[in-house]
């Protein structure tokens, strides 16, 4: 039944829009059975039931119970389904899904018995199983006694949240307990989340300085041209000066974004400036005035050389000189700032991380030697030249480069686990999936039909155009003999006018039916068989009073008897092809013929 407004306050749930019950049970829906498990009856079988990793059909039968009744079944083949597609598109570790797969017969007894388990996120279930993915998909074996302790606990919610089976307030009292200690799991984590940057930028030590100030002066430069003696200025003196700022006071000082920002100005004053642009020249004049000042001040890694800070500062002097001059400066686009590892490009962008799921609190599953481990995404280093992650309990784990990390998410080495109300989202996945499953199997279907059809076609095709080259029609004036033409030797009994029509399958005695003598070569057409049968008379066997046909090579078609030959001709399911004479009309005289013979009559 459809709920259109059913709407939730709690704002961790799903919008609710409508139930998928109408579409359960016409996708799900099997054959009708007069009688099986249902109702309370069925219920209380599911809370007595262990599944053991298999279907909820399976255990039942195993456990030697009857099969549910139509509507039951169609509701426990779709509560099967979403739980298989729930736990392979969004696994958990073996351990934690065995804990989930114990909830399967509950799922059942709930969707048999509550509406609102049609309707996502609309049921405490739902949301329970929601909460136990997406706080322990980080989970897995080998952490230490500390997790073994966390999963315990987990099972523990489980196992008294099936304890009064089947009870929506039982699991609500669950799923309060679950969230509450899941979130403050969650908080403790991200508290750790800056406090390991922090260490691993300690640990980088002057590299992760000097990569830093790399990229930042890169981008810089790749947006601007610049004169080769700017271009050489920047990549030297001051991107030392720059390493040397960064060592000393960090980048979270003002002295990181005055550096930044002098920088960017110096990068934009060298740019030409047209003689009739009044704004651009007063500008130009008072960048002429200050940035000299402020180079020396932070050209650090020339101090307390006076004489060096003065001849760096005053080849900048000269450039922006001419520039106000109006010469050219033979503006070009600078090679960046090469250091080992270093990406040159703009891949490692914010946006990049983001379309491969790297986001803070993300976790992962990584193949390694040893086996699959969960990872949890703790942010970057030098501008996402570095990626740092965690386990389950907070201990540093991983630390990659962004082209590494890239390469194991290409590969399918490292996958992203993050999905919310993963649960929710199978169980309307699960019946597109079946939805397209039905049409595909109709369309093969209709395929198979159209192919039969046209298979049938060609076969009639095919037996028009032998019998147009085999077995040409013969035509002959009205005084011409007639050497097709069908006789009968005199009857010995008279048929009895009233018994039953022959048929292919009775018996027939050879004095109560007309006896044919076809001549040999006659080619027919048999209707009784899909698709039609074309062969011609070879052989007339007088002892078993039969015809033998074969196809054109004299290979052996069919044996028929003079009486299932007539019964099938009775029947119109023989097509004389020889157009010698009308086979239908003879027998219909041989008939008459016999008659009158057997009554006397001359």
């Amino acid at each position: 039944m459809d709920n259109p407004d059913i709407t939730t306050p709690d704002t961790d749930r799903l919008p609710l829009t409508r139930s998928l019950e109408a579409d359960v049970r016409a996708e799900f829906a099997v054959t009708p059975i007069s009688e099986g498990l249902s109702g309370s009856a069925l219920v209380k079988v599911l809370g007595d039931l262990d599944v053991q990793g298999e279907s909820l059909l399976a255990a039942l039968s195993e456990a030697g119970y009857k099969n549910p009744d139509s509507d039951s079944e169609a509701v426990i083949r779709w509560v099967d389904a979403t739980f298989n597609h729930w736990t392979s598109h969004f696994p958990l570790a073996p351990e934690m899904q065995a804990l989930v797969e114990g909830m399967r017969p509950m799922a059942a007894a709930f969707a048999l018995t509550d509406a609102r388990f049609y309707v996502p996120g609309g049921h405490a279930l739902h949301r329970l199983l929601d909460v136990i993915h997406s706080g322990f998909q980080g989970w897995h074996a080998g952490l230490g006694a500390s997790a073994t302790s966390m999963l315990e606990g987990a099972g523990d919610v489980v196992e008294r949240a099936c304890s009064d089976f089947p009870s929506e307030p039982r699991v609500d009292e669950m799923l309060a307990l679950l969230r509450e200690k899941m979130e403050g799991h969650h908080r403790q984590l991200e508290q750790l989340d800056d406090v390991l940057l922090e260490r691993e930028w300690t640990t980088l030590g002057d590299d992760a300085a000097r990569l830093s100030v790399a990229k930042a002066l890169n981008k810089i430069v790749s947006q601007h041209e610049l004169p080769g003696s700017v271009a050489r200025f920047i990549k030297s003196d001051w991107f030392e000066s720059g390493v040397q700022t960064v060592r000393e006071q960090g980048f979270k000082g003002d002295a990181w974004r005055t550096f930044t920002d002098t920088t960017q100005l110096l990068a934009e004053a060298v740019q030409p400036v047209s003689r009739n642009d009044e704004s651009g020249q007063r500008r130009l004049n008072t960048t002429m005035q200050q940035l000299p000042t402020t180079l020396s001040k932070l050209l650090v890694s020339l101090q307390p050389d006076a004489d060096a800070v003065a001849g760096a500062v005053g080849l900048i002097e000269y450039a922006l000189l001419r520039n106000l001059r109006g010469e050219d400066l033979g503006l070009l686009h600078a090679e960046p700032i090469k250091i080992e590892g270093l990406a040159t490009d703009t891949s490692d962008s914010e946006e990049a991380l983001e379309e491969l799921g790297i986001s803070r609190g993300n976790w992962f599953a990584l193949d390694t030697p040893e086996g699959e481990t969960r990872i949890r995404y703790v942010g970057s280093l030098v501008d996402n030249h570095y990626l740092l992650f965690m386990d389950f309990l907070g201990a540093r784990t991983l630390r990659k480069t962004w082209p590494e990390f890239r390469a194991l998410v290409s590969s399918g080495e490292a996958r992203c686990l993050q999905a919310p109300d993963s649960f929710c989202l199978s169980m309307v996945q699960t019946i597109d999936l079946r939805r397209a499953e039905r049409a595909k199997e109709d369309a093969e279907l209709a395929a198979a039909a159209a192919e039969e059809q046209a298979e049938a076609a060609r076969a009639q095709a095919a037996m028009a155009e032998t019998l147009q080259g085999e077995a040409p029609a013969e035509t002959y004036r009205e005084d011409d003999e007639r050497p097709s033409e069908i006789s009968t030797p005199p009857a010995e009994t008279q048929r009895n006018e009233n018994s039953a029509p022959p048929s292919v399958e009775a018996p027939y005695e050879s004095n109560t039916v007309v006896k044919l003598q076809i001549p040999m070569g006659t080619w027919m057409g048999f209707h009784d068989r899909d698709p039609p049968l074309m062969a011609k008379v070879a052989v007339r066997d007088l002892e078993k009073d039969s015809y033998i046909f074969t196809n054109r090579d004299g290979i052996k078609l069919r044996e028929l008897t003079v009486p299932q030959l007539v019964a099938l001709i009775d029947r119109d399911m023989v097509d004389i092809l020889e157009r010698k004479t009308n086979f239908r009309e003879t027998v219909n005289q041989m008939r008459s013929d016999q008659e009158r013979l057997g009554t006397g009559v001359s």
